[in-house]
């Protein structure tokens, strides 16, 4: 219960500390899960998931039929086996690789051609469509990585053991074929473009040689040769230095020729001489003749010398010696004409020669450089085609060459492969349900608390005081059992409890007037206020409820002295007897005047007199949510008490009202629950209930006194004692 500083008496001590105000509709404690408070309240529920998930079960596993599996294992190789080099067109990772193979293989375009190869009927029946076909593959195949090796396992289950391996292994080859022609992606495509690319070279190359040996007729050569300087250089380079050569020759015949001609031929010393002299001394026969001669006039200088001057021989031999020496002189000197005139000749011969060679070496010269000059653009022309030449042959030679590595490596096995094919099963896969059955009942078990434990998070109604605080944000004031399920005393006892909790609030904060409206219609608040007035008279309390609607007169409750001689019979008024304790009764007083609507002045005498008269004023209103008239009490009563019924007032309901209560901006809140059932009360409460009912009972020797007196008065509640009502003993039973 909730109350505000401003219902506070002036009484009351000033350092008493301001209650909060209620909480919004979406304040609370949030969703708290009790196990077995959601069994309690949805045990039906959670026994129907519970039977029903255990017979479902059941029925599956009975009807478990054997399956025959068969499996083909497969290769996949971490490093792309190259045939001739060691690159690879594309690197993964492998265990990106490895997967990216497993989800390739039940592609449709592989499945489909798998289905194709198989004999017709093997698969796919009869009028069926190839995509139905493929689906149903699809779905049953099971394809998975065997741990951490390279091999990836294909399994297919099925009900009858014929076909199964070869379903799959048509299904493996397709799927390898097709891996091996991806791992060179358009592969037919490159080789097509490749080809059409060296045919292309080729012609290029044709009818570049075709030109160049054009050029080379034209040029006159075999082969046109850009190595260095071309022939028409080199032959003009050759023609000037002969050219030259022929020039200087002719120049030093002329020389030669005029030194002869322009000298003295009786010069000792002249050049004639002197080549004459040379020829004369090259030539053998005179070398034989002079030898001959200088060996005689040896002989004959040797005969003079020993003889005297008077020896008539002497002078014969001198005569004999001077002979020799002029025939020796005359054929010298013959012989130097000779050679004189020979000479002369050579060296007029040899000076026509060098002019005439040099005058055709000019001509020539001149006819060749015309020649060069107009060859001159072929040959730059045959350069080009040249380095084109080469350019193309290159580059044929490298695409000739990619194109046998791919054709090479493209009939490679590749890195997936076969590794095992299926083989026809030999039997029926191992039934593993059993190994299920033990797991059913507990499995059911749990389903069946997790369907109430989700009906209890989901269900809208309030069936406990902890409903009630998550909602609102604090406990109830008073929870009431359905009095069809507990005792009479358990009833009371509940009663006293939230009667106390209203008379503490009257004590400490002042409040007098009370508004109990229900939640929703059926609430039970006329039955609570006629509860809450007796039990609140047996506590001293006077008070007055008054229905809210007119249908009934208010009812005063008042507490009186059975003992009391001087009342009247009319209340049983005797002499008490000695040894007798006073006692005191609850005596209801309706008012004589019939109560009209609240309009009428005596609801606003309810609120402005009757607090005077009474000590606590109890009204019972009509649901606060379909009632404005329980909209105005509220505003001007101290307390408004929400009664909600178990089971069938909803959170959300409980919320609108307290929305609305805040929007009324009322001086208190308090909540009832009403009508709880006992087996869906806390565990606490209901621990309480027993701890009572055991303590109230005659027979349970645990609650009575050790030491017992015979004479003793017996146990009577709400024992008078001076005339104040003793508010902790229990309440006596009510009338059924």
């Amino acid at each position: 219960m909730y109350i505000t500083p401003r219902q506070l008496e002036p009484q009351q001590p000033a350092n008493l500390p301001p209650a909060p105000r209620p909480s919004s509709a979406g304040g609370g404690l949030g969703f708290r899960i009790n196990v077995l408070r959601s069994i309690k309240i949805h045990a039906i529920t959670a026994s129907l998931v519970a039977i029903v998930t255990c017979g479902l079960g059941l029925a599956v596993l009975l009807r478990h039929k054997p399956t025959y599996f068969a499996t083909a294992v497969i290769y996949v190789s971490p490093n792309f086996p190259k045939t001739l080099t060691d690159d690879r067109e594309q690197q993964y990772q492998y265990d990106t690789y490895i997967q990216q193979e497993i989800h390739s293989v039940t592609r449709y375009d592989v499945i489909a051609d798998a289905i194709k190869r198989l004999p017709a009927g093997s698969w796919q029946y009869p009028g069926e469509t190839e995509q139905s076909a493929v689906g149903r593959l699809q779905g049953l195949l099971d394809i998975a990585r065997v741990a951490n090796t390279y091999q990836v396992e294909i399994t297919l289950m099925g009900s009858r053991p014929n076909g199964l391996a070869e379903i799959v292994n048509a299904v493996a080859s397709t799927y390898v074929e097709k891996a091996r022609d991806e791992e060179f992606y358009g592969r037919d495509q490159r080789l097509d473009t490749l080809r059409q690319e060296r045919n292309r070279i080729q012609t290029q190359l044709d009818s570049l040689l075709q030109e160049q040996a054009q050029i080379a007729r034209s040029l006159g050569v075999a082969i046109v040769n850009g190595e260095g300087s071309n022939p028409f250089d080199n032959q003009l380079d050759k023609m000037r230095a002969d050219l030259e050569t022929a020039h200087e020759q002719r120049i030093q015949a002329e020389a030669q020729l005029s030194s002869i001609e322009k000298g003295d031929p009786s010069a000792p010393n002249s050049a004639l001489s002197a080549a004459a002299d040379e020829i004369i001394a090259s030539d053998p026969q005179l070398n034989a003749l002079k030898s001959s001669l200088g060996q005689k006039r040896s002989e004959l200088l040797g005969t003079l010398a020993g003889l005297t001057p008077n020896n008539p021989l002497r002078k014969q031999t001198e005569e004999q010696l001077f002979e020799t020496e002029a025939a020796l002189q005359k054929m010298q000197a013959s012989l130097r004409a000779k050679a004189a005139a020979r000479l002369e000749e050579k060296l007029h011969a040899e000076v026509n020669r060098a002019a005439t060679v040099e005058s055709r070496l000019l001509h020539d010269l001149q006819s060749q450089t015309s020649t060069a000059t107009s060859a001159t653009p072929k040959f730059q022309r045959s350069e080009e085609i040249k380095a084109d030449i080469a350019r193309l042959q290159a580059r044929y030679n490298v695409i000739d060459e990619r194109i046998g590595n791919l054709e090479l490596e493209s009939n490679s096995p590749g890195s997936v492969h076969i590794f095992q094919p299926a083989l026809p099963p030999l039997g029926p896969a191992p039934n593993k349900a059993h190994k299920f059955l033990p797991l059913l009942f507990p499995v059911s078990i749990l389903l069946g608390i997790l369907a109430a434990v989700l009906m209890d998070l989901l269900d809208p109604h309030l069936y406990t005081g902890s409903d009630v605080e998550a909602v609102m944000g604090f406990a109830p004031v008073g929870v009431l059992f359905d009095d069809r399920e507990v005792t009479q005393m358990v009833y009371d006892e509940c009663a006293l409890r939230m009667a106390a909790g209203i008379d503490h609030a009257a004590h400490s904060a002042g409040v007098r007037t009370f508004v109990v409206t229900g939640v929703t219609s059926g609430a039970g608040t006329t039955s609570i206020v006629g509860q809450l007035g007796s039990t609140l008279a047996k506590l001293g309390r006077k008070t007055l409820t008054v229905d809210a609607s007119g249908n009934s007169n208010p009812v005063a409750y008042a507490t009186v002295n059975l003992n009391d001689p001087a009342r009247g019979p009319e209340f049983g008024g005797e002499k008490s007897s000695p040894g007798t304790e006073l006692q005191s009764t609850v005596v209801p007083q309706p008012l004589s005047s019939k109560v009209t609507p609240l309009a009428t002045s005596f609801m606003a005498k309810a609120f402005q007199e009757l607090t005077n008269e009474y000590d606590i004023v109890l009204i019972d209103a009509a649901p606060i949510l379909t009632s404005a008239e329980s909209e105005y009490l509220a505003r001007f009563a101290d307390v408004t008490i929400l009664v909600g019924e178990s089971a069938r007032t909803k959170k959300a309901e409980l919320k609108r009202a307290a929305r609305l209560l805040e929007r009324l901006n009322v001086s208190g809140v308090a909540v009832v629950i009403n009508k709880v059932g006992l087996l869906r009360a806390d565990k606490s409460l209901k621990r309480d209930i027993d701890d009572f009912e055991a303590r109230i009972s005659k027979m349970n020797l645990r609650w009575q006194p050790k030491y017992h007196r015979p004479d003793a008065t017996p146990f009577t509640p709400f024992v008078a004692k001076n005339g104040v009502v003793d508010a902790e003993e229990v309440p006596t039973a009510r009338e059924a």
